[in-house]
């Protein structure tokens, strides 16, 4: 008897866990969606859902309806031909659901492709009873008319309109609807960010993706990226190897969505580090390049401590020393970017500044930073090694004076046990030769060269003068008493009328554009001159590239490069410029001039074709090649080792480097460029009509100047 009463209990334990798992069995049934939600009897109807095994019955309003296919989350039955107008409704068990009304009727819709897509994409939908002869069908996407562009009884073509968003299409014909599937409406809305390079995490932010990473096609002007996470109003991703700039696509089930355009940078680049020491708390400023606007695009690390950025520029960076940054690089990241920095040191002592940051022996200089001793002999001060006397100190201002020897590099200071490392100091600066405002050695200088021993050619009137690297100037050709003429010969045997413009080869021989008299002269390092080419323009300017060719500049027409036999044959079409002064060719024939006082801007010649290069406005600014501006125009010096090119404008000097135009002398913290004759740092020095300039193999620059009648040197490293 005990033993039965185990068994019935178990029994019906058994039976009421059964009953519960039928009855959340029942429970877990519903219907989310069905389609078309009319149509004649034998229509395929599709629901979708959860539970739906193949014990479920499905009526019309009363009538059974025949299953072809049966899944969890798939149903999919035949209209019964007994149905009618009604609830469309579910059963299993003792449990029934309702999914919605079905109509019975001729308008039906049988399937759409493809079932999702960006506006514009033309949807083909398939079905019955679209013809009317009282007026056309109407179709809408999640409620938002379409149009569309082909229709017959049973197909109809319309095109997704902007902005339609997920949901139903549905079709009206003679005030009858029908619903079917869901269209999924793609989209893309943000994404950043917009610039970076190989590796780079994009967040792409829209609607209408595939929440599986592997159903989202994502390309970066048309290279596959990775795919990071997935979901369906965020994507994740990362720019793939070999990316360039374009548009970023997403495709879903191939229908393709086009964003926004991903800009390839390069990584960042880290120029200055200031102060390279400095406590925590301290703020840092780090110049350099393709660094963001964003702050958010950005991370700082000290020695891998991460770095509170304070304020974001393209080219420069504030930031906060973090606490426990010890001694390490600096390391900066931009959009997944990184590049390693200098040493840095966590301690009470840096350097900040330099005022001026270039100079010659006895240029007074003030360094700027923390931690000095306010004892001049406490501070130990060295220019690229070479120590020199503190002149005056406080805990912030050290004063010294350049030595004698200088060379470029880093300034260092050493108070007690800590020393610092502060920016490179520039052996830079601008003398004078030989010449001043208070001479008359020279009386109307034109144009100048430098040869391989360092003496500098000038034009002088009708005469070319020799100026030792010492100052001692004589006369190298022509007539000593500066008469003109078309003379070959030795020395001061030739004669020279109105030359303009003077350029030198590798192997020290002179070329003169001797503009009275129509054609270029040449000159050896021995003084023997001889006309090298006859021509029947009027030149202007002349230029040598690296391989010795000579071009000369044409009033009103341009340039025509010289053969070796001295013919003339013209470069670019419709040049209907003069190219005066100096030229700059680079080794590839790409070839640089500016023109008259009527043209503020550079012109680039390669292949035929002259374009613009740099400037197109008036005015002195700085800026990108596109955006900077001129005043005055006389000559190009090249550099073909660094491809600097340098111009002189309007009594100063400006660096055409990296796509930037960067006045280097002659402003003298003005906004526009000073007159004057002062030597000095870069930033002191001041200038009065130059009328000529060149580069020696050093990289020094000459300029030779009309009003004071100097020859001045500009020394660069």
């Amino acid at each position: 008897m005990k033993y039965t009463l185990y068994l019935l209990t178990a029994f019906l334990i058994l039976a009421a866990g059964c009953k519960r798992e039928r009855h959340n069995d029942a429970a877990a049934m519903n219907v989310q969606s069905f389609w078309p939600n009319s149509g004649n009897a034998g229509t395929i109807v599709t629901l979708k859902g959860q539970g739906l095994g193949k014990d479920v019955v499905v009526d019309f309003n009363g009538a059974e309806a025949q299953v072809l296919d049966a899944r969890d989350s798939i149903l999919i039955v035949l209209a019964p031909d007994k149905g009618s107008s009604g609830v469309l409704s579910l059963k299993t068990g003792d449990r029934k659901v309702e999914a919605g009304t079905y109509t019975y009727q001729a308008l039906s819709m049988h399937g759409i492709s493809p079932a999702n897509g960006p506006a514009g994409t033309n949807i083909v939908i398939r079905g019955a009873g679209f013809s009317s002869m009282s007026g056309p069908a109407v179709v809408s996407v999640n409620g938002k008319a379409a149009i569309i562009t082909s229709a017959t009884d049973t197909l109809l073509v319309a095109a997704v309109p902007e902005g339609a968003g997920t949901g139903k299409v549905a079709v009206k014909v003679d005030g009858k609807e029908v619903t079917g599937p869901d269209f999924t409406f793609q989209a893309i809305s943000a994404m950043k960010p917009v610039k970076g390079g190989a590796g780079t995490s994009v967040t792409i932010s829209g609607e209408g993706f595939n929440t599986t990473m592997e159903g989202n096609l994502i390309t970066f002007n048309g290279k596959q990226a990775t795919v990071v996470s997935a979901a369906a109003g965020k994507l994740v991703v990362n720019a793939p190897e070999g990316v360039t700039t374009g548009p970023v696509v997403v495709s879903v089930n191939g229908q393709k969505t086009i964003g926004q355009i991903f800009t390839v940078v390069p990584k960042p680049v880290i120029k200055t580090v200031l102060p390279l020491s400095a406590p925590a708390g301290a703020i840092i400023d780090i110049t350099g390049d393709y660094f963001s606007t964003l702050p958010g695009e950005v991370v700082v690390t000290f020695n891998g401590h991460p770095a509170v950025v304070m304020a974001s520029e393209e080219r420069n960076l504030s930031v906060k020393v973090p606490a426990g940054a010890g001694n390490g690089n600096v390391q900066v990241t931009v959009n997944d970017q990184a590049s390693v920095g200098p040493l840095f040191k966590e301690q009470s002592l840096g350097i900040s500044k330099l005022v001026p940051d270039n100079g010659l022996a006895g240029t007074e200089v003030l360094v700027k930073g923390l931690g000095f001793s306010a004892d001049p002999a406490a501070n130990t001060v060295s220019f690229n090694g070479i120590t020199v006397p503190v002149t005056e100190a406080t805990d912030s201002t050290l004063r010294v004076v350049v030595p004698v020897g200088i060379t470029t590099g880093a300034l260092k200071v050493q108070v007690g046990a800590l020393d610092a490392t502060g920016p490179v100091f520039r052996r830079a600066g601008v003398i004078t030769i030989v010449g001043g405002p208070d001479q008359n050695v020279f009386s109307y200088l034109q144009g100048i060269a430098v040869d391989s021993k360092g003496n500098a050619f000038v034009l002088d009137n009708a005469v070319i003068k020799k100026v030792t690297p010492g100052g001692t100037v004589s006369i190298f050709a022509g007539k000593a008493g500066g008469a003109t003429g078309n003379t070959n010969g030795t020395g001061t045997e030739a004669s020279f009328f109105i030359p303009v413009a003077i350029v030198i080869d590798a192997q020290d021989n002179l070329y003169i554009c001797d503009q009275g008299n129509r054609n270029i002269r040449k000159v050896t390092p021995g003084a023997v001159v001889t006309t090298f080419a006859q021509v029947s323009f009027t030149p202007v300017g002349i230029g040598v590239d690296p391989g010795g060719r000579l071009y000369v500049g044409a009033q009103y027409a341009g340039v025509y490069k010289l053969d070796a036999a001295g013919n003339a044959s013209p470069m670019g079409t419709n040049v209907n410029m003069s190219a005066q002064g100096t030229m700059a060719i680079e080794s590839n024939g790409a070839l640089y001039f500016v023109g008259d006082n009527n043209y503020p801007y550079i012109s680039k010649i390669s292949g035929n074709t002259r374009t613009t290069y740099a400037g197109g406005q008036w005015g002195y600014n700085d800026g990108s090649l596109a955006t900077a501006s001129f005043s005055d125009l006389r000559g190009l010096a090249f550099n073909v080792l660094t491809g600097e090119m340098y111009a002189a404008d309007n009594n100063a000097i400006r660096l055409i480097a990296d796509g930037k135009v960067t006045r280097i002398t002659g402003w003298k913290g003005q906004a526009t460029p000073a007159i004057g004759s002062d030597d000095g740092t870069l930033n002191q020095a001041t200038y009065n009509n130059i009328t000529g300039i060149c580069i020696d193999r050093e990289g020094n620059l000459y300029v030779v100047e009309r009003y004071t009648k100097a020859v001045r040197k500009i020394i660069l490293h």
